[in-house]
């Protein structure tokens, strides 16, 4: 999955590096802390809010009771052994009850109507890092297929479309260094994770196959009860230690270089 474009980070890391140089010390120990300002730390939760709503996956397959049989008496299979009969009870398999099939779509990265992020609050810890609270909300589209079968016979078949949005609230930290091993000196980001949930905040049903009125609001009811038990409630499983990985696999990234920048611009055409 690609997580963020790399070209739009390093422009963001530069402008908080340039932000933050003016504040660096002579050297004395690698990736010493820096003291930045509650603004630049409130910026750099949006890349932080970035990669925790791609983390979600773009497209998400899945199902309840999709196939489900059940087994029932299929009469007496007999057959002579010797001078006895023997009897063997015979049993099929038929398809029975509510199958539920459904796909959730996430909106094009670069859409307007991709996710937003809301900072409520910025706080220094005594960390040196920066503790902070955040709300990220993106819409969604799904489309579920539900049938209805009784002892192998289809009663019904319909089709349900509609839109949702979620919200993932983060409480994060991040702390920023500067490393005097390069000179000048490159700048470490590092983002931590600490706390994430994500909800449900709003649920529409814009369509639901040859079926309408109160029916019709009942299958909505289904629906949203099968995509918080199967993927919200899916999701916060493991969302903490998710995200974290995701923030690793970037962490070349959430280093800046000045001498590795300015080498790229010197050799561009």
């Amino acid at each position: 999955m690609d997580l963020i474009k790399p070209q739009g980070l390093r422009l963001f890391l530069l402008l908080v590096f340039v932000a933050t140089f003016v504040a660096l010390s002579s050297p004395t120990d690698s990736a010493e802390p820096l003291a930045i300002s509650e603004s630049q730390a409130r910026d750099s939760v949006q890349w932080l809010a970035t990669i925790a709503m791609r983390e979600v996956p773009r497209k998400y397959q899945g199902d309840k009771d999709w196939g489900e049989t059940k087994q029932v008496w299929a009469g007496v299979r007999t057959r002579l052994d010797g001078f006895k009969i023997k009897t063997h009870r015979r049993y099929r398999e038929l398809e029975h009850g509510r199958w539920i099939q459904y796909e959730i779509q996430l909106p094009p990265v670069n859409s307007p109507t991709a996710a937003k992020t809301v900072v409520h609050a910025v706080t220094r810890s005594e960390e040196d890092r920066w503790k902070i609270a955040s709300t990220t909300e993106t819409p969604l589209t799904f489309t579920a297929r539900i049938q209805r079968w009784n002892y192998g016979v289809k009663w019904y078949s319909v089709t349900v479309s509609g839109r949702l949005t979620v919200s993932l609230r983060l409480g994060s930290s991040i702390g920023f260094a500067a490393d005097y091993l390069e000179v000048p000196p490159a700048l470490v980001i590092d983002p931590k994770v600490e706390t994430a949930e994500l909800s449900l905040v709003r649920f529409e049903v814009d369509r639901v196959s040859h079926i309408g009125g109160d029916a019709a609001e009942a299958w909505g009811e289904v629906m949203q009860e099968v995509i918080v038990e199967r993927f919200v409630n899916k999701q916060n499983v493991r969302i903490v230690s998710k995200l974290n990985k995701a923030i690793g696999k970037n962490r070349d990234d959430l280093r800046f270089s000045w001498s590795g920048f300015f080498s790229q611009v010197l050799a561009a055409p």
